[in-house]
């Protein structure tokens, strides 16, 4: 771990505002006392909170103050293994979509929209070749095998039940009177600390101030002219014609045919354009996601992201792109939702955040708690997970409205955690539970969520703890 002297950190509180504030607080509360000993202080500090506040803010020094290593390595030695053939097999896939781009260019007939290097089924597919891997350290002695689940994997889970009682108080929230609106508007204007923020993020977030909550969060608030001047770099870069540009391309297309993000189709292609060109993000992303070999006489390697583009990557920017009309701000958020939440979604990893992990706790609430339609599913064919892939992999993009997802995305900044889109999982799964039960093969359940259907945020959280 990072080691900090004393000195540094006094050296860093004097740089917050919040350290001035508590000392102006301080200094009020001893008045003119002409003599002043360090129990009056200490008496001071306790009633005011002013001790908390300081300790708070130590702690998010510290925390804002290490450097948090890209995880390349997995402790299970599989996994490592595994994500070599996965790079493998995505270089495989890139030389497939080069061809057939190159068949449309000799014939301007066949066109082909599958020009992508990976989806989310492909994903799951790949997920399910792994083999069970017998341990002996004591790390998987309370993991238990089940062979009736589609991922057959011993890696150590966090308690489903824990997740469930960590977002149960959702199930509490009411609509917010004007009064209590205002004044988290103002404590979002007026706090700095992640805790704060977090716990602001975990209840309530107004519209208007949810782009301020995220700068503030990611510490961009006071830095907008370098951002201005990052995006612009990158904007100089896009001039050079990347093969990747055209898969960029389509995808961005494909976004636009919803109704909601058609407007800022431009918009999302600048972005997704200038995030494979930025170098910045191999050394800010929490995961790597392909093992980063470089492939000898190969025509393309992997960008310099360390990681190829992937079918509906323009899913994870379109919501942002109604908290600002400036778009090195919307670039900025995006790049720091995927470098720390979204880019565990791709990742082959034992993490709690990563899709195998998420995908087993799916699996692990559904098998218990509604036996009976985890055990229908199978029986026709269409596994828990096939039926939610989608959903879980762009966090409902798509399935709700831009206001839903949003909400979804205050949820993750309020915990650091991808969790909250297991309880949505599995409150979707549960909410279309009567129509599953009465599916009779794979057609019937493809012609249930063929239909015109809404899917809201609080409404699938109520369904979530529904039995």
């Amino acid at each position: 771990m990072q080691q900090f002297d004393n000195q540094e950190i006094l050296m860093k509180l004097k740089s917050s505002k919040q350290f001035w504030d508590i000392k102006k607080k301080l200094k009020q509360g001893l008045g003119d006392q002409q003599k002043i000993g360090v129990n009056d202080i200490q008496k001071l500090a306790q009633s005011c909170e002013i001790e908390d506040q300081l300790i708070k803010l130590i702690s998010h020094i510290l925390k804002k103050s290490k450097k948090r290593e890209t995880l390349k390595e997995d402790q299970i030695e599989f996994l490592n293994t595994s994500k070599i053939k996965w790079t493998e097999l995505l270089f495989k896939n890139l030389d497939i979509v080069h061809q057939k781009t190159k068949n449309q260019e000799e014939d301007d007939t066949n066109t082909d929209s599958k020009l992508y290097i990976y989806d989310e089924k492909n994903l799951l597919a790949f997920l399910q070749t792994f083999k069970q891997q017998q341990q002996s350290n004591a790390l998987y002695q309370n993991v238990q095998f089940q062979s009736n689940k589609l991922l057959n994997i011993n890696i150590p889970l966090k308690s489903s039940q824990s997740i469930l009682d960590k977002y149960q108080y959702l199930l509490l929230q009411e609509e917010l009177q004007d009064d209590k609106i205002n004044k988290i508007r103002k404590q979002i204007e007026n706090e700095h600390l992640d805790i704060e923020l977090e716990k602001i993020a975990q209840t309530f977030v107004p519209n208007g101030e949810r782009c301020l909550l995220y700068l503030k969060y990611f510490e961009f608030d006071h830095q907008e002219t370098v951002l201005q001047q990052n995006f612009a770099k990158l904007q100089k870069e896009c001039l050079n014609q990347l093969f990747y540009d055209e898969l960029l391309e389509i995808d961005g297309h494909e976004i636009s045919e919803d109704t909601f993000y058609f407007v800022f189709q431009e918009q999302i292609l600048t972005c997704l354009k200038c995030f494979i060109r930025d170098r910045t993000i191999k050394e800010n992303i929490r995961i790597q996601l392909q093992n980063g070999v470089k492939k000898e006489h190969a025509e393309f390697q992997l960008p310099v992201t360390g990681f190829f583009p992937f079918k509906n990557i323009s899913k994870y920017v379109a919501p942002l792109c109604y908290l600002s009309t400036k778009i090195h701000i919307i670039y900025a958020l995006f790049k720091e939702f995927f470098c720390r939440y979204f880019c565990f979604l791709h990742a082959i990893s034992s993490e709690n955040n990563s899709i195998l992990s998420l995908c087993m706790q799916i699996e692990e609430i559904v098998s218990t708690r509604s036996p009976k339609l985890f055990h229908h599913l199978k029986v026709i064919g269409c596994d828990t997970l096939k039926l939610i892939i989608h959903q879980l992999v762009y966090c409902f993009i798509g399935d709700m409205d831009p206001p839903h997802i949003l909400t979804i995305y205050d949820q993750i900044i309020g915990h650091d955690s991808l969790e909250i889109l297991v309880i949505l999982c599995v409150g979707f799964l549960n909410k279309y539970k009567p129509k599953l039960l009465l599916a009779k093969n794979q057609e019937n359940v493809q012609q249930i969520f063929s239909e015109l259907r809404e899917d809201r945020f609080q409404e699938l959280v109520q369904f979530a703890y529904k039995q």
